[in-house]
């Protein structure tokens, strides 16, 4: 069982290794200010690129303090008919945690998990470099969060580079 884990391991590692791959940092403003990041490996499944997004945000507001993170696996694909830019999209889970302090009584804290999706458009300004500017969305229920709708939206803007 080691042998065939370890085979495996070494498979994936290499298969990476050989692989175009790239990591895009952003930076998020909206209700909360946050920063992310994303991993892909080009060239995949028809796609131009596959990748894995992770991001956080934070926001204080008086006597709340609210936190989300992400964690999605999106997909970018070439837009063939301009050329001129490319489509990301993105799927996944939320989690938001807000703790509000009660002057007199101390404090309480929600927890919730909710659906997370996102979409970009990435421009090749100047190879190899990228930007990308995208907008996301977290839905959490209403009742376990101090957000005034359950939303989350969110603007994001990165760039792009190859590993």
């Amino acid at each position: 069982m080691m042998k065939r884990t370890l085979s495996i391991a070494t498979l994936f590692i290499s298969a990476i290794a050989s692989a175009d791959v790239h990591f895009s940092p952003d930076l998020k403003v909206g209700m909360q200010w946050g920063a992310g990041a994303q991993l892909g490996v080009k060239d995949v499944m028809g796609f131009e690129a596959v990748y894995g997004s992770f991001g956080v945000s934070d926001s204080h507001w008086f006597s709340d303090r609210e936190s989300v993170k992400h964690y999605r696996i999106g997909l970018q694909y070439e837009e063939k008919s301009q050329q001129a830019y490319s489509v990301q999209l993105e799927a996944g889970i939320a989690k938001y945690r807000g703790t509000r302090n009660y002057f007199s009584s101390g404090s309480e804290t929600l927890q919730a998990y909710g659906p997370s999706v996102g979409a970009a458009l990435v421009f090749d300004y100047n190879m190899p470099v990228k930007v990308r500017y995208g907008m996301e969305l977290g839905y959490f229920r209403h009742q376990n969060t101090y957000l005034s709708s359950g939303l989350a939206p969110q603007f994001n803007v990165g760039f792009i580079l190859p590993l």
